[in-house]
C-alpha cells in the first residue's frame, strides 16, 4: 500500500500551506500515482499563492505489483560513491530482512475456541517489528528490489514498461484573460473532464497566461482532445 505524511511547507513568498509526502508508492493500488511520477507533479509541492515548486528531497520507495518493479528511488542522480556504498548495505539488509519477514507473515490459522482460564491458552506477547517485517507488511509480495538513483531515471524505467496507449498524455486548456473568475471558470471545467474520464489536474499560473492541464493515461487524454477538437 502507499504511505504519505502531511507536510506544512513555507514558500519564500511567505505563505504557509500543506502538502503531500509519498514515502511508499504502490501503483498498483493507487494508479493516479503513477501518472503524478510520470507527470513531475508527485512529491512536488505548489505554492496556491505564486505558484512557485519545491521538489521533495526525500527518497521513496516505489512499488508496481502488476508490472514486477520493485524500487527504492534516491531523489539525487549524483550521490558520492562513499555515500552510495552505504545506502546500498543498508538496503541490502533491510531488504533481506523484508524478505525474511514475509516469508513468516502468514494468516493465522483457525483455532478451536477455548474455555477462560484453559491452561493451554497460550498468553500474548509482545515485541518490536524488525525494519523488514515493516517493509514486508507494507508490501508483502516482495519482488527483487532494484535502486534508482534520479527521479528521472525511475520515470525513464517506469515509462519502457507502459504499453502506449498507458503513457502519459496530456490537455491543456489556457486562457490569457486575467480576471479570476474566468480562471476558476476554466479550471471547473478542466476538473470536471478530468473526473469524467478518471484522469487529474494540474495548474501553470503565469501573469500572461492561465494553464490548466488534464494529464494520464494517453488512451483517455487523446479521447477528451477528440472531444473538444469535435
Amino acid at each position: 500500500m502507499s504511505r504519505a505524511t502531511e507536510i506544512t511547507f513555507t514558500c519564500p513568498c511567505g505563505t504557509t500551506f500543506p502538502a503531500t509526502l509519498y514515502t511508499t508508492v504502490n501503483v498498483t493500488l493507487e494508479p493516479s500515482l503513477l501518472y503524478q511520477l510520470l507527470a513531475g507533479t508527485l512529491n512536488t509541492a505548489t505554492c496556491p499563492n505564486c505558484g512557485r515548486r519545491a521538489v521533495s528531497a526525500q527518497p521513496f520507495i516505489y512499488h508496481d505489483m502488476r508490472r514486477g518493479l520493485f524500487a527504492y528511488t534516491h531523489p539525487h542522480e549524483e550521490v558520492e560513491e562513499e555515500e552510495r556504498e552505504t545506502l546500498l548495505a543498508t538496503l541490502r539488509r533491510n531488504y533481506t530482512l523484508a524478505v525474511e519477514a514475509s516469508e513468516r507473515i502468514s494468516p493465522p490459522r483457525a483455532r478451536e475456541p477455548r474455555g477462560e482460564g484453559d491452561p493451554r491458552q497460550p498468553r500474548p506477547t509482545v515485541r518490536r517489528r524488525t525494519p523488514g517485517e515493516d517493509l514486508a507488511r507494507m508490501e508483502p509480495e516482495v519482488p527483487p528490489m532494484q535502486i534508482v538513483f534520479g527521479v528521472g531515471n525511475l520515470v525513464a524505467l517506469v515509462d519502457s514498461l507502459l504499453e502506449p496507449e498507458e503513457r502519459l498524455g496530456r490537455v491543456a486548456l489556457s486562457t490569457r484573460d486575467a480576471a479570476p473568475e474566468e480562471r476558476a471558470r476554466l479550471l471547473g471545467i478542466a476538473r470536471r473532464m478530468a473526473g469524467e474520464l478518471e484522469c487529474l489536474v494540474d495548474v501553470d499560473d503565469t501573469p500572461g497566461e492561465y494553464t490548466v492541464w488534464v494529464y494520464g493515461p494517453r488512451a483517455r487524454t487523446e479521447t477528451l482532445a477528440r472531444a473538444l477538437r469535435g
